[in-house]
């Protein structure tokens, strides 16, 4: 998120919560009109612990608009890839049977597992 939007974000939970605490202690009918004070004092608290951690949230998440987590990703998915074909390459030709055979052997397990 860019600060602008952050921004706006604050703006709206803070107003919200300007809103709902206004509306609770001056409604005359509401369900703190017969309420004692440390009721309302508790509610209010909690709301505003509420707006306090949606704040945080905002300011502190992380930014999903920037790419960089997956071109990470992407990378290490690359790099595996080498990786498995450097250890293949560096199989010689018994390995290499005995491999092809127990990925046979695995694939045979997961086709019979399946049909069951």
């Amino acid at each position: 998120m860019r600060d602008n939007s952050r921004l706006v974000a604050t703006l709206v939970i803070w107003i919200g919560f300007t809103i709902i605490t206004a509306t609770i202690g001056t409604s005359a009918t509401g369900p703190f009109a017969q309420s004692n004070s440390a009721a309302g004092f508790g509610v209010i608290l909690v709301l505003a612990m509420t707006a306090m951690i949606s704040t945080l949230a905002v300011w502190l998440g992380r930014d999903r608009s920037v790419s960089a987590e997956s071109s990470h990703v992407a990378k290490a998915k690359r790099q595996s890839r080498d990786r498995i074909e450097r250890l293949v390459e560096s199989l010689d030709d018994d390995d290499v049977y005995e491999l092809e055979a127990l990925l046979l052997a695995r694939e045979d397990k997961t086709e019979l597992r399946d049909r069951s």
